[in-house]
């Protein structure tokens, strides 16, 4: 009895990190990315991903908004992060993308991805969002 009693403790512990608390906070954070690489787009949806398992996904409302070369991983016909933007945008991060950057690049609003929502200027969101409490993370990884 005691080797199982041990048994069942050690997989407690082992799983204790997933079944920690929640503080019972609400949180509201905006990221930002302009940078177009791969590997650093990559790093801000694990970034994400991470915060929403952190701080419990029913505790923090998250929006990432892309400008820059990075607003290319919005279009349609030259993402290859569609399926990681939808599965977000689907678990309730809200996607933005800034029209400043989509007018000089040309990029007609259709040519976005499904949940994108266009804002006027990535910085005036930024400082909207601020202003009303949000915390503000720029995503350099």
């Amino acid at each position: 009895m005691k080797t199982i009693c041990l048994f069942l403790l050690t997989l407690l512990a082992a799983n204790a990190q997933d079944a920690l608390p929640k503080d019972g906070k609400k949180y509201h954070v905006i990221f930002e990315m302009s940078a177009g690489e791969q590997p650093r787009l990559e790093g801000v949806i694990r970034n994400i991903e991470n915060l929403k398992i952190a701080l419990g996904a029913d505790q923090v409302t998250v929006e990432i908004v892309l400008h820059g070369m990075a607003i290319f991983s919005f279009t349609k016909d030259k993402t290859t992060l569609a399926t990681e933007w939808e599965r977000l945008a689907k678990s309730g991060v809200g996607l933005l993308a800034c029209n400043n950057s989509l007018k000089m690049r040309n990029i007609p609003k259709d040519s976005l991805l499904p949940h994108v929502k266009v804002v006027d200027a990535a910085v005036a969101e930024l400082v909207r969002k601020q202003h009303g409490g949000w915390q503000y993370i720029r995503n350099a990884n």
